[in-house]
């Protein structure tokens, strides 16, 4: 990534870049209407998570509100599948020049891509928005979904979180394609570096045993313990 995108972090504040970035990682995606057609290139943000995620997706909203024109919506509809009635909510963006510059990283023939030079940019309160969008716990081990990204761009990952904070993750098969691992001997580590962005009504990923069926926000020692601050660095 060029120092283009790195002179964005002064046209975002820095927990609007670490939101911006940390979710294109894990379930946002850019919408890019204009390619083609004028210059330069804009695009808008969408956030879309499930129904638990409600509070996590007005958290995000507070954070992005001065580039927003309507607060969250509700959207309900028919899973086939599982045969059941779906509730979620989303919202995005204006779209922006800013957006523009950020879609030509991340995607490429519109589909996003892992860019290798985003770690110059690399924070922990990113590491934990891309960890509360597409982290799971396993009790023993946490695993980051990151089946949308080729084999070698989650190598690059492994690499980088050795490198630059001493965390032991893998590559784990699931069905044909691959997503990371963070090995039970990295665990209490993971916690300790993102645990402070936590938020509360996610702390569920990181509590164990898992509350999210059972969520009580009085019980759980976690939260309890959780810099509650986080919610407006």
């Amino acid at each position: 990534m060029d120092n283009t995108v790195g002179r964005l972090q002064s046209l975002f504040s820095p927990h609007q870049f670490d939101v911006i970035i940390g979710s294109l990682l894990g379930d946002a995606r850019l919408e890019c209407r204009s390619i083609g057609l004028r210059y330069p290139i804009t695009a808008r943000f969408r956030v879309h998570h499930g129904e638990k995620q409600r509070d996590y997706v007005f958290w995000k909203y507070e954070i992005l509100k001065s580039l927003v024109i309507k607060e969250p919506k509700k959207s309900i509809w028919n899973n086939p599948k599982r045969n059941i009635q779906e509730i979620s909510w989303y919202f995005h963006t204006k779209s922006l020049e800013e957006f523009g510059v950020i879609y030509k990283y991340f995607y490429k023939n519109n589909i996003k891509i892992f860019p290798k030079n985003l770690f110059n940019l690399f924070t922990p309160r990113m590491m934990t928005i891309w960890f509360m969008d597409d982290g799971s716990n396993t009790k023993e081990s946490f695993t980051l979904n990151t089946h949308s990204f080729l084999r070698q761009e989650q190598l690059y990952i492994v690499d980088f979180l050795k490198n630059n904070y001493k965390i032991t993750a893998t590559l784990v098969k699931d069905r044909n394609k691959f997503k990371i691992r963070i090995n039970k001997s990295s665990y209490q580590k993971f916690i300790n570096i993102i645990k402070p962005f936590i938020i509360p009504s996610m702390i569920y990923k990181i509590d164990n045993p898992r509350n999210d069926l059972s969520y009580n926000t009085t019980e759980s020692p976690l939260l309890k313990a959780a810099n509650t601050s986080a919610l407006v660095r």
